[in-house]
């Protein structure tokens, strides 16, 4: 876990690699290593020094307006999510398994007749056609029934992730406990009941509670995009001169959640880096061109400070505990992350929203995705994370080395 600081660019990719079929260390290492890292991050003191800045306009400078309505569509177009991500589920019993059924299995892999990590479960359910698991798996089982024992014999792809199974032949043992067919649900107020555990008992108070969130949603995400453009504009409004040492720290910083996930799944840089289309040393600029944009958030900040002798209090430090959930204390957010740490956040914070509100609208509306309204180009938030929802729901199982 790390602290929650205002990001001045869209984060670079720290995705996490989980459902991917990468050999995964268990939840107990995972823990110690997590709280390992939150104890050396507390550890490690950022530079005082991170440079100058020849400030530009801060007070009244421009920014759009953010159209934060949800219209009927977007509240339709939520629930069509909702509906296909709690689907109606019928067991089948009088046939074999066929493409597009949903199999509850048991599987058991060996290489050379030694179990391999991750390639046994039980209990895990399959869709087949997903492709979620490497070539041959899904397809042989087609054709078998509930009770029956398969066994496959199958090679891992030979740019597979893991070396120790790249090209290998392996064996699995799988034994089909149901078969089941999945649908979209019929949105009706005994779905609405089941679906929301009584929180919602009809499809009227359903969808106005979906168009309340959604609202909600769009609030945070306009607040968040407002601090964005205010800070941005004061950026490129000044001149710095940057320290490299201030630089190279925050590269570190966004560079070793990434160092410490692919050395948790086995993996190396490239093969991180070409999972989400470019190579190690794009993402290597990548994470140095953000880093030095954090660079120069701070030194705007410290400045403007300074400039306007701001002071800290205990509500500027709820906004820091509000920001991580709310489930740890500043003294507690202090203990874990370190004094400094928790100080430049509140500060950024502070001089973000001061710069905020001394801000000047626009004529220009943008929506919640930063577009200009009227752009084709604008699709809803919630089009594209049903569109997510949907290539998501047969993600192989956490640390699953039978999955692709």
């Amino acid at each position: 876990m790390k602290l929650k600081k205002l990001a001045l660019i869209g984060m670079v990719v720290v995705a996490t690699m989980s459902a991917c079929g990468i050999q995964k260390k268990d939840a107990t290492e995972t823990q110690t290593t997590a709280e390992g890292e939150s104890k050396a991050n507390a550890d490690v003191k950022r530079p005082s020094d991170y440079g100058t800045a020849e400030l530009g306009k801060y007070i009244g400078v421009e920014i759009p307006n953010i159209d934060t309505s949800v219209s009927d569509q977007d509240v339709e177009a939520q629930i069509n999510t909702e509906l296909t991500q709690d689907p109606d589920v019928v067991e089948v019993t009088d046939r074999a398994v066929q493409e597009g059924d949903t199999v509850n299995i048991d599987y058991f892999g060996t290489k050379d007749g030694v179990a391999f990590d991750g390639g046994s479960e039980t209990g895990y359910n399959l869709v087949i056609g997903s492709n979620s698991f490497i070539e041959g798996f899904e397809a042989g089982l087609i054709g078998h029934s509930i009770g029956e024992d398969v066994k496959l014999d199958l090679t891992f792809p030979k740019d597979y992730n893991n070396a120790d199974l790249a090209g290998a032949a392996v064996v699995f043992d799988v034994k089909i406990n149901s078969i089941s067919v999945s649908s979209p649900a019929t949105l009706t107020d005994e779905w609405v009941t089941k679906h929301t555990n009584g929180e919602q008992k009809t499809v009227d108070e359903f969808r106005a509670a979906v168009k309340a969130n959604l609202e909600e949603q769009r609030s945070k995400s306009a607040k968040s995009q407002d601090q964005y453009n205010a800070i941005a504009a004061v950026i490129a409004d000044s001149k710095f001169e940057m320290k490299d040492e201030a630089i190279d720290f925050e590269y570190n910083n966004i560079y070793k959640p990434i160092d410490n996930m692919i050395t948790q799944y086995g993996m190396d840089l490239d093969q991180y880096a070409s999972a989400y289309g470019m190579s190690a040393d794009e993402l290597k600029t990548q994470i140095r061109n953000q880093a030095e944009s954090y660079v120069k958030q701070v030194i705007v900040t410290r400045e403007i400070y300074k400039k306007e002798k701001m002071s800290l209090t205990d509500e500027d430090y709820q906004v820091v505990v509000d920001l991580n959930g709310g489930s740890l204390t500043k003294d507690e957010l202090i203990k874990q992350y370190g004094k400094d740490e928790v100080e430049e956040t509140a500060k950024t914070y502070k001089v973000v929203n001061f710069i905020l509100d001394n801000a000047k609208r626009t004529d220009v509306t943008v929506n919640i995705n930063g577009e200009t309204m009227g752009s084709e180009e604008g699709a809803s938030e919630e089009t594209k994370v049903e569109g997510e929802s949907k290539a998501s729901e047969s993600a192989p199982a956490e640390g699953s080395e039978a999955a692709q």
